[in-house]
């Protein structure tokens, strides 16, 4: 590290910066991870940093051509590196961390972002989001809609219950906080996604996502209250 860069003795650590849209989407995830890594870091609140619109110098188009490969998120390391990309970003932090996981855990988390990935890009073309409806671009009709719900992302769940069942690598890993982010934008969408039928208990997953939802932590992200600020709901019902 070059010597301008390394701290002082006795001064705080220098944190790193995280920047996104004011949405949910992509960037739900990374801020989760940093918040729940202890580590020290600013994102678009601290840094004043508005996307769209904001002053030179702290907006997207400003910064676009500039980053790997000009887009949202971006994380700049202490060193003033940057590095792009959400699952490259999540396990940057988990490795400064030490949030990783080892052996079956780490395994297991990067299982989980994969799996995240996947969901991800079934809602991408499934289901509408506050800027592109059904009918649109990639997005499907209703027909997908509601074969989405109904038959594509069933078989998702059923594979995380067995796996969540086994107990590893779902608590604070960075697979862990990146799936919550991608389940919860679900749970916003459909509420009853995990309501146990009359008469059973709710499984393994529904109880994880619970759990991780009523964290301090969580809580602090999802009310706008981490150095992140705000997050609007991404994808929405179908009208």
């Amino acid at each position: 590290m070059p010597p301008s860069k390394r701290a002082k003795r006795g001064a705080p650590p220098t944190p790193f910066e995280l920047r996104y849209f004011p949405v949910m989407a992509k960037g739900l995830g990374p801020t989760l991870v940093a918040e729940y890594s202890t580590l020290p870091w600013l994102g678009n609140e601290e840094l004043g940093f508005i996307a769209r619109g904001g002053p030179p110098g702290r907006n997207f188009a400003d910064l676009k051509d500039k980053t790997p490969f000009g887009q949202l998120p971006l994380l700049t390391t202490v060193e003033g590196d940057m590095i792009a990309q959400t699952t490259a970003i999540i396990n940057y932090i988990g490795k400064m961390a030490g949030t990783e996981g080892s052996g079956r855990d780490y395994a297991v988390s990067q299982m989980l972002i994969a799996e995240a990935e996947d969901i991800y890009a079934l809602l991408m073309r499934n289901v509408p989001t506050i800027v592109a409806p059904l009918n649109q671009g990639i997005k499907g009709d209703k027909a997908a809609y509601d074969l989405f719900w109904s038959d594509k992302l069933p078989p998702h769940l059923e594979n995380l219950e067995k796996l969540c069942e086994a107990g590893h690598g779902f608590d604070e890993t960075p697979g862990g906080l990146y799936l919550f982010s991608i389940i919860h934008q679900l749970c916003l969408v459909v509420p009853s996604l995990f309501v146990a039928k009359k008469g059973k208990q709710a499984g393994a997953l529904a109880a994880w996502y619970s759990k991780t939802l009523c964290d301090p932590r969580t809580a602090k992200v999802l009310e706008g209250k981490s150095s992140m600020g705000a997050f609007k709901q991404y994808f929405i019902k179908e009208p």
